[in-house]
């Protein structure tokens, strides 16, 4: 029951970002991706799917985390992502931070399935329910 409560507390932190967070777009987006992609892996029938959505959003933000400051150098781009104050360094900040949680995330994810399995296999019965 650990890893469902570990999945929802990071589904929280997600949600929580992506509502209150200084965090310019399109990383709030990301942010609840991601949550939806957690609270998605706490189930058995949906584990895959939220597994993939964690590890999308986690490689989609990393590749995300510099453009900003590569837009806002030029002057072509200014109006692809915000330029003004520290947009650039929220940005990163907020792209860095959903990575490290949807990499969290699949962490539980995978120690969730692991430990259902291990439950199955200890109580020896097979889907049919016979041993």
């Amino acid at each position: 029951m650990g890893e469902r409560a570990g999945l929802a507390i990071v589904c929280a932190l997600m949600v929580g970002c992506a509502a209150f967070g200084p965090f310019p777009h399109p990383v709030p987006l990301l942010f609840l991706i991601a949550a939806v992609g957690a609270a998605n892996a706490a189930f058995g029938l949906m584990r895959t799917f939220g597994s993939a959505l964690l590890g999308g959003v986690a490689a989609a933000s990393i590749g995300l985390a510099s453009v900003p400051y590569v837009t806002c150098s030029s002057e072509k781009f200014t109006d692809v992502f915000t330029c003004t104050g520290d947009s650039p360094t929220w940005h990163m900040t907020g792209a860095v931070l959903v990575a490290g949680l949807s990499g969290a995330g699949l962490v539980l994810a995978r120690v969730l399935g692991t430990a259902v399995l291990e439950r199955r296999l200890a109580a020896g019965t097979d889907r049919g329910g016979r041993r």
